[in-house]
């Protein structure tokens, strides 16, 4: 009988430390310090069976059947705290992978916040021309849509963020002013 206590007091011991080491694992400080302190004070009342045994007192009847029970809850006490640490384990990894996911996400949307607006500041910059533009045949100027005949680099330069600059190309030289034009290539 002496035997039976003992591995009962041990199991017990073993799974009020497997407690303790939970508390790292579960970061449940108060939580697992209660279980431990429960354990703990089974191990008190199963001390208090040991020393009446040692002390020679009598095995058998009720106390035999009692320290039964006793290591029977003690070695259930002591796999249920044993195989309970891997699902908190699996928990705690959880957590941290669905905090990092969470921070990318948060990083995610805030780079796809920058490039939305990035894209209305591109997209007011634009201005575009569309649709049929009537242009003189003669004097090269456009009819806007009030009716009104205007330069084209006028018109251009109001609907776009174009701008001009002028200059004459070697076919208008050699027609306006041949005295500067130089002599064709092919020539």
């Amino acid at each position: 009988m002496i035997i039976v206590v003992t591995a009962s007091v041990l199991f017990q011991l073993i799974a009020a430390y497997l407690a303790v080491k939970l508390i790292a694992v579960t970061g449940k400080k108060a939580a697992w310090l209660l279980v431990a302190v429960a354990v703990s004070l089974m191990t008190v009342r199963r001390l208090e069976s040991l020393v009446t045994l040692l002390a020679g007192a009598q095995v058998g009847g009720p106390d035999a059947f009692f320290d039964v029970i006793g290591l029977i809850i003690s070695c259930c006490m002591l796999a249920g705290v044993y195989m309970i640490r891997p699902v908190f384990s699996s928990l705690a990894r959880s957590e941290a992978d669905l905090r990092g996911m969470n921070e990318r996400l948060s990083a995610l949307s805030e780079e796809q916040q920058d490039l939305i607006d990035r894209l209305h500041e591109a997209l007011t910059s634009i201005k575009t021309l569309k649709g049929m533009l009537p242009i003189c045949a003669s004097c090269k100027k456009v009819r806007d849509d009030k009716g009104y005949w205007n330069q084209i680099e006028e018109y251009v330069s109001a609907h776009s963020d174009a701008e001009f600059s002028h200059g004459i190309c070697p076919d208008c030289v050699r027609k306006l002013y041949p005295q500067y034009s130089l002599p064709d290539k092919d020539t």
